[in-house]
């Protein structure tokens, strides 16, 4: 069996590397830890870190946005492969409030799963990509 020592990252192709960052930064509070840029490949790449959580953004020429279906969560199961990412917080309400309150995409309200063992909200980066907060019950 694989030893796996723990998670490193998280890869996201976004449209736009210095909008992604600034974001990730403002509303989220990720620091750019390093990027480098492949101009003859038509790739941007960048590192951002908050505590021991990675992103690594992929800016590529001419790539194609999500469709619409993969932005939206009930319609988004319907594809194969990544949905979302979640980050765990101390209380999503509170968390939902404060994204809200900024003018964030939001995509699902605070809605608890008992058969799960959570309360989750989802909001969408400037991408659309889902990003779920949730806080587990008990």
């Amino acid at each position: 069996m694989v030893n796996i020592q723990g998670a490193h990252h998280v890869g996201i192709a976004v449209s736009s590397m210095e909008r992604s960052i600034e974001w990730y930064r403002a509303v989220l509070g990720f620091e750019l830890r390093s990027h480098f840029h492949a101009p003859d490949r038509g790739l941007k790449v960048a590192f951002i870190r908050r505590g021991a959580l990675e992103i690594e953004l992929f800016e590529q020429e001419g790539s194609t946005p999500q469709r619409h279906a993969e932005t939206v969560l009930s319609d988004s199961f319907q594809f194969q492969g990544y949905r979302h990412f979640a980050f765990l917080v101390e209380d999503v309400d509170a968390t939902w409030a404060e994204l809200e309150g900024s003018g964030q995409v939001m995509a699902v309200p605070p809605t608890t799963n008992e058969s799960l063992g959570v309360r989750y909200c989802f909001i969408q980066d400037p991408d659309g990509i889902l990003l779920e907060f949730l806080t587990p019950l008990g």
